[in-house]
């Protein structure tokens, strides 16, 4: 167990904040909507979803630059959330 803590500690530490910060994003929307609609919890990715490709059309609009890293950071934090909900 521990060797899978410090994995996952060493890969964290690697990732630019930017990315944790989109990581977090998924985390957080997929959570308020697992536990706001508790009926449609098994959903909670779609928001993110939406969210991470709200975000990305608004960097496109404003830099000109669309950025998928960011875009599956969102998802990876929120598709963690979703397996909670399914296993649990």
């Amino acid at each position: 167990m521990r060797k899978i803590w410090n994995w996952i500690v060493a890969l964290i530490s690697k990732a630019p904040y930017d990315k944790l910060l989109h990581f977090i994003a998924g985390l957080i929307i997929a959570a308020f909507f697992a536990i706001v609609l508790p009926k449609w919890a098994e959903w909670c990715i779609v928001p993110v979803i939406f969210a991470g490709v709200f975000k990305e059309f608004f960097d496109k609009w404003t830099t000109q630059e669309w950025d998928w890293w960011d875009f599956a950071a969102t998802c990876a934090g929120g598709l963690i959330i979703q397996l909670f909900v399914i296993l649990g």
